[in-house]
């Protein structure tokens, strides 16, 4: 089981980025973005009101997580289990678990988000390392916040016996390190939680090649059969050395 780092992954928790946060400064490495970010407390803060806000919609969650197309039309075919990387406290999950009760349901997280989460959501599994089997995997706005994206999907995709769906991606043949902001009140769905200051949050991003995940996903017995361009969600806004794309892979 392979474990994930707390202070590796920040991932999918960026909603509408307001253009006057951006920040267009490069580093070097992803170690001196990192360090740029600065102190591990925000993630933390920014972890606690996901849950707090995701608390406020339990049972309501089709209002704000909203499956693409393209997710829905994969789902119904098989039983294995939809694992979602970095799937915060397990919205998506939700609504897809009511739709499509044939499939078990598992998120991975930190260990913050795991063990508040399972408390919110008890019928959707979670754990903060991968399951040994997956039937579909799927990871929305994750990759960019990852130290070395390539060795996860490389891992996941041997772990998956049908489909891999990856969303809200940040996409260039130029490999980029930056420190992205955010207010804390653009992240999440539901009624803002009593007991916040709507405070900046830093933390670092990085590019990743298109080119290369399609090629580790043909080496591991993956073709790409969906690519649906300009949904870039994952963006940091005005930087124009970045692109956006869905990509779907089915196993060959």
């Amino acid at each position: 089981m392979r474990r994930i780092h707390v202070g590796i992954i920040i991932r999918n928790f960026i909603r509408d980025l307001p253009e006057n946060m951006a920040i267009r400064k490069r580093y070097r490495s992803w170690k001196r973005a990192s360090k740029a970010a600065g102190s591990g407390y925000q993630a933390e803060e920014l972890a606690l009101f996901r849950l707090r806000r995701s608390g406020g919609i339990v049972g309501n969650e089709e209002n704000y997580a909203k499956p693409t197309p393209e997710l829905l039309s994969i789902m119904a075919e098989g039983t294995d289990p939809f694992v979602d990387f970095g799937g915060s406290a397990g919205e998506l999950c939700a609504v897809l678990q009511r739709r499509f009760p044939q499939r078990s349901f598992a998120v991975v997280e930190t260990p913050g988000i795991v063990k508040a989460a399972s408390a919110l959501r008890p019928t959707i599994g979670f754990s903060t390392s991968l399951p040994d089997k997956i039937g579909i995997f799927y990871s929305s706005g994750t990759l960019q916040y990852l130290e070395d994206p390539y060795v996860l999907w490389e891992d996941c995709l041997r772990r998956t016996s049908e489909y891999a769906f990856l969303a809200r991606n940040t996409f260039s043949e130029k490999e980029c390190f930056r420190v992205q902001h955010s207010m804390l009140f653009n992240n999440g769905a539901g009624p803002i939680p009593d007991g916040f200051s709507d405070i900046v949050i830093r933390y670092p991003h990085r590019t990743v090649s298109e080119r290369r995940l399609v090629e580790i996903a043909s080496d591991v017995g993956f073709k790409l059969i969906k690519r649906v361009a300009d949904r870039s969600d994952g963006l940091i806004h005005g930087a124009d050395d970045m692109y956006g794309a869905d990509l779907l892979f089915k196993r060959n």
